[in-house]
């Protein structure tokens, strides 16, 4: 059986200051921000084949197959973009595409190429605590895929809240909240077996009773989830967007308990240095190098 409740839109505002962000939503509920980001020149501009000419020789490692398999290559961005644009050609067409690229997924590209950064900006730092504030670009992964990436339920990984920017196309999210957690059949920490789009109830029971929240997030939109918010993510066409995680004070101290929740210990580390930074006031310069990996590290 694959039937479940009538999904439940999440709310759209198409004004939200930092200040009632923070008190109406800010570790409650997502909300999509509509046309937040519609002012910085990458939304107009920006497509993969920008981005390989701004950059052809970069080398970029992106994923291949599933993205809960954790297989990658390492590829020019040049040559990632050409078969991109092949392959949303080819799917345009309703040709057989056959396989699909590999989708760039958790790239730091701002700290790869920091020509790209004056394209983002003025960018709306305040919605951050301070310590990602001056620095906002070294925090930012990138996704750059083509249509019909498919990413399957799963909650970010350190229990950060969750601030995401779509630049190019269009992302389609279909999440649970985490106090719902425990309805998803999760593994391996942080991905869910269950498909929410078309649950099977006789193998998956538990997420008869699970409440099930979407939205679209456009081009110039900015999109919020509130820490352990399991997400489902769809691309109907070509897209590129950023996240940035970040913790307050309430999520690195939950982030540093979460190991008895079964959170991965390699995983302490990183909300040990962001504690130290957003609870006890280290300063960012000196966090930094041991936070690099991280970002550097392609979930």
């Amino acid at each position: 059986m694959t039937t479940t409740a009538q999904p439940v839109p999440v709310d759209v505002r198409t004004e939200l200051s930092p200040e009632e962000f923070r008190a109406a939503y800010m570790g409650r509920r997502p909300v999509v921000m509509r046309g937040a980001a519609a002012h910085m020149p990458a939304v107009s501009t920006w497509s993969a084949a920008h981005l390989g000419k701004v950059a052809p020789d970069q080398q970029v490692r992106v994923k291949v197959g599933t993205v809960s398999a954790g297989r990658t290559a390492l590829v020019r961005l040049a040559d990632y973009a050409r078969e991109l644009a092949a392959w949303d050609a080819a799917v345009a067409r309703g040709d057989d595409a056959g396989d699909p690229p590999g989708y760039l997924h958790d790239v730091p590209l701002l700290s790869m190429v920091p020509a790209l950064r004056h394209d983002l900006e003025p960018f709306p730092c305040d919605y951050f605590p301070p310590f990602f504030r001056n620095r906002w670009w070294a925090f930012t992964q990138f996704f750059v895929g083509p249509a019909r990436a498919v990413t399957p339920l799963h909650f970010d990984t350190l229990l950060t809240h969750n601030l995401f920017f779509q630049i190019q196309g269009s992302k389609r999210f279909v999440m649970v909240a985490d106090a719902e957690r425990d309805k998803c059949h999760t593994y391996n920490w942080r991905w869910a077996a269950v498909d929410p789009e078309a649950p099977d109830l006789d193998r998956y029971p538990l997420f008869r009773d699970a409440t099930v929240l979407t939205c679209d997030v456009e081009a110039g939109d900015v999109f919020y989830m509130p820490p352990g918010t399991l997400h489902k993510v769809i691309s109907p066409g070509a897209s590129i967007s950023f996240n940035i995680d970040w913790h307050d004070r309430a999520s690195a101290l939950r982030g540093l308990a979460a190991v008895r929740e079964g959170m991965p210990l390699k995983n302490l580390r990183y909300n040990l240095l962001f504690a130290l930074g957003v609870v006890a006031g280290v300063p960012r310069s000196v966090l930094m190098p041991g936070l690099r990996s991280y970002y550097s590290y392609i979930s």
